[in-house]
């Protein structure tokens, strides 16, 4: 009879062995849905009071793959889940003097470890979670904040502080792995829509070159989509005529103040408190 843990450590090797790509999108998933179901027979494993190095080691490795298949999925609420039970293992059983782990020095560090974080700080910067991204980099040792992995979210933050755009954009071209493009694609698209939210109240009207320089945009197709994409929001109109875009701000109806009844309804007061002393 095959044990649990290797029961895990055989659908590991199968998951390795995997060709990445669409093509193998459904059967990694499948693979690791069950992986995940087999870590539930596992005894040793957080919460618990003496963890099993052999399975933590596997669990661990399991939610690797599967935070990786998430961003590929583009499941958000999925890559969450999967990151919060990873950030047990980084955190519970770290070895550094620093820090008082749970667990420390039961397992040694994945070579994983920081390919993850750097991941999730670009996370929580295309998602606007500033305070957590400077609480997470606070607990990345000085020596490693210059791991590849780490400077490519470090570098992000610290060209958007500056507002130095072009930057982003070519930081984007070399990053160090193909996940960190789709958070990457976010952050890009949260900083457009900050400054979309600008120029409709510091301009009447932009060329289409300038608003293609604007908003870091490569070819007209991408701007007409994004001018689509943005038009109504914040009760602003885009429109093109000629070479121009133009803000058009809807007008909103003015409410009228019921002068008469409010008045009234003040001297009732004044009466009633009259009335009272």
């Amino acid at each position: 009879m095959v044990s649990h843990i290797d029961r895990v450590a055989n659908g590991l090797q199968k998951l390795k062995s995997m060709p990445e790509g669409p093509h193998t999108l459904g059967d990694r998933e499948k693979t690791i849905r069950q992986l995940k179901i087999d870590l539930t027979f596992f005894q040793n494993i957080p919460p618990c009071f003496e963890p099993s190095p052999k399975e933590c080691i596997l669990a661990r490795e399991v939610y690797e793959y599967a935070t990786f298949l998430s961003v590929e999925k583009q499941d958000i609420l999925e890559y969450e889940h999967h990151m919060s039970i990873l950030k047990t293992y980084y955190d519970e059983f770290k070895q550094e003097l620093r820090f008082i782990a749970i667990y420390s020095g039961v397992i040694p560090p994945s070579q994983k470890m920081y390919a993850i974080l750097g991941l999730y700080l670009l996370y929580l910067l295309s998602y606007n979670k500033i305070s957590e991204y400077h609480t997470e980099i606070e607990l990345i040792p000085i020596e490693e904040q210059q791991n590849v992995y780490i400077t490519v979210p470090v570098s992000l933050e610290q060209h958007f502080v500056e507002g130095s755009y072009n930057k982003i954009l070519t930081q984007k071209q070399n990053v160090p792995l193909e996940a960190y493009h789709f958070f990457i694609n976010k952050f890009v698209d949260a900083i457009r829509f900050e400054i979309a939210r600008s120029a409709e109240r510091a301009y009447e009207s932009l060329s289409l070159r300038d608003t293609q320089k604007i908003f870091m945009i490569d070819n007209q197709q991408d701007l007409l989509s994004f001018i689509n994409g943005n038009s109504g929001k914040e009760g602003v109109e885009w429109q093109i005529s000629g070479d121009r875009l133009f803000f058009s701000r809807q007008k909103e109806q003015m409410k009228e103040i019921p002068a008469n009844k409010m008045i009234s309804l003040s001297l009732d007061y004044a009466t009633e408190l009259n009335r009272i002393v």
